[in-house]
């Protein structure tokens, strides 16, 4: 899944989880899977990025870019975990 598949699920699921009273146990069952599948990949990029950080070789330049990208990745994450917190309060 690119960054950018990534952005539409997560709308996606911000758009349902407005509805969640709207929606079937099971497709609320299914979102809530897709949502911590979502989170659990934000969370292994953002470790990703922090090991290419603690590499000594990195220059200063590519330092900024990770960190941008780590800082990315950790919004994208939070805003999935809301929609797994609207969920839960929903079940």
């Amino acid at each position: 899944m690119g960054i950018r598949d990534f952005i539409q699920y997560l709308k996606e699921h911000q758009q349902k989880a407005e509805r969640a009273t709207d929606l079937s146990e099971a497709e609320r069952e299914e979102m809530l899977q897709e949502a911590e599948r979502m989170v659990g990949m934000a969370e292994a990029a953002v470790k990703e990025l922090e090991s290419v950080i603690n590499n000594r070789r990195i220059n200063l330049p590519e330092e900024h870019a990770v960190r941008f990208a780590q800082d990315i990745f950790r919004h994208l994450r939070d805003e999935e975990e809301k929609v797994k917190e609207k969920l839960h309060a929903e079940m």
